[in-house]
């Protein structure tokens, strides 16, 4: 299948080292995928909004849980990254009310391709800041990683 403009596709360059975040990354994705595919294949406004719905509900959840694993790893940037996370969410929220408004339209599809690009962008640029952080700790102390990814919410 011919790779189209709209989708997402996961790649080691995607990956922040820690199993637990890029499995929610790669879930975040696939979101990211099913509403663009929704919108391309015009599917009705209550099945993207649903989906719309789903992804946020789902980046909420993320935000929190990559902001408490900052704050055990003492990331030193991590007040800056909830900022990020908050004006991430401020803009999905903004386009789901934008999408709740408009119509069917070219002008949801335009919508889907700007969620992509926020969500690319802050994986490429934000959360490669706490990657590389995590890496440097890792040479200088090599168990530290390993410990604080035994800390998750789950095994906490």
């Amino acid at each position: 299948m011919e790779q189209l403009e709209w989708k997402i596709s996961w790649s080691d360059s995607l990956s922040v080292g820690v199993p637990e975040i890029d499995a929610e990354h790669r879930k975040f994705i696939a979101r990211v995928n099913e509403l663009n595919e929704a919108i391309v294949g015009c599917k009705s406004k209550p099945v993207v909004e649903r989906l719309l719905d789903l992804m946020l509900m789902e980046a909420s959840h993320h935000f929190w849980h990559e902001q408490q694993l900052l704050q055990r790893w003492n990331y030193p940037e991590r007040a800056a990254h909830a900022a990020k996370h908050a004006q991430l969410t401020a803009q999905l929220e903004r386009v789901m009310k934008e999408f709740a408004r408009a119509d069917v339209s070219f002008t949801w599809a335009l919508k889907g391709l700007y969620i992509k690009q926020q969500l690319v962008d802050h994986l490429l640029h934000e959360d490669m800041k706490y990657r590389d952080f995590l890496q440097q700790n890792a040479q200088r102390n090599p168990g530290e990683r390993q410990n604080a990814r035994a800390q998750t919410p789950e095994t906490v």
